[in-house]
């Protein structure tokens, strides 16, 4: 693509973000001292080439999902946040921890993008527990609170009938806490050392394995579909429906490396960046319309990650 044609696609692209209306030759010859006659021939151009795309035939021009790919790229990697914003990122995240961080990063993307956001861990079965409690909550019922490497906290309930005496839950709590493994490796270990125990402390280790799977879910926070329904695409329904279903997939894989990836059909646009809490990582995603403000939507996700790369390395 010639220097001409790339500057015309960038005008097409920002006005329709801008304004959700197709751009006219008109538009653009104005903007580049051109005559409307040379700008349609260059629209012409970029259409053959799948760049843009005519909405009717008296309309100007849109991007397609092609040429919003090529807009977009020229914002990769992201310009850091404003000092203003970084700030306001810092206030927001500084007071939180555990499932709170996942809370507020999904709010505060979705605030400072303005986009629907979807911030999701990967189980934490490659993860090592820092403290594990057990206590009795009901006669019958087991509680065991498991406190993660990564500030996180997990309880697991385990049915166990007749409960434990105190003696019994003790040595169980001890063996626990024994166990330097990933937390994928303990379910084996426990079933180990309950062959070469007695049988109450047996039973109640046993118990804990079966059930200790439930302690490593995926976890998703979301928040600001609001806004992707404040655009003019959410007047199409079949926009609509195909927001809803990204916003409840359980998320895309990170980034390496605390990047930022783009990705795009016709209508509906993601950026994805990792982001790391402790020891996990995991991926955020902001979800908009094919008109997306990629300019800031890649500063917000690209300056998300950051904070959390930096949090992480001083704590």
């Amino acid at each position: 693509m010639n220097e001409r044609r790339e500057r015309i696609l960038e005008l097409v692209a920002a006005s329709y973000i801008r304004t959700a209306h197709p751009v006219p030759s008109k538009r653009i010859a104005e903007r580049l001292s051109l005559s409307s006659a040379t700008v349609r021939n260059e629209f012409g151009a970029l259409a053959e080439a799948g760049y843009l795309q005519q909405a009717h035939a008296s309309s100007g021009r849109i991007p397609t999902a092609h040429g919003f790919r090529r807009y977009a790229a020229r914002f990769l990697p992201p310009k850091p946040l404003s000092p203003r914003y970084r700030e306001k990122l810092a206030d927001r995240l500084r007071a939180q921890a555990g499932e709170g961080m996942l809370e507020q990063l999904a709010a505060v993307a979705a605030e400072l993008s303005g986009y629907a956001v979807v911030v999701t861990l990967p189980a934490d079965d490659h993860l090592h527990a820092v403290e594990i409690h057990l206590s009795l909550v009901a006669s019958r019922t087991l509680l065991a609170v498991v406190v993660l490497e990564n500030g996180l906290v997990r309880e697991l309930r385990v049915p166990l009938d007749p409960a434990p005496d105190d003696d019994v839950l003790d040595d169980a709590e001890r063996n626990l806490r024994q166990l330097t493994l990933p937390l994928r490796q303990v379910p084996t270990a426990l079933r180990r050392l309950a062959c070469d125990t007695g049988p109450e402390l047996a039973r109640t280790l046993e118990a804990i394995a079966a059930f200790w799977p439930d302690v490593t879910p995926r976890r998703s926070a979301r928040a600001g579909l609001r806004h992707v329904f404040s655009e003019p695409e959410a007047r199409d329904p079949d926009f609509v429906r195909l927001v809803v279903d990204v916003f409840e997939e359980p998320g895309g894989e990170a980034p390496d490396d605390d990047a930022v990836a783009l990705s795009l059909d016709d209508a509906v646009a993601r950026v994805h960046s990792g982001v790391q809490l402790g020891a996990g990582v995991g991926s955020l995603t902001l979800v908009g319309p094919a008109r997306m403000r990629y300019g800031s939507a890649v500063r917000v996700a690209g300056g998300i990650a950051t904070a959390m790369r930096d949090a992480s390395a001083n704590a």
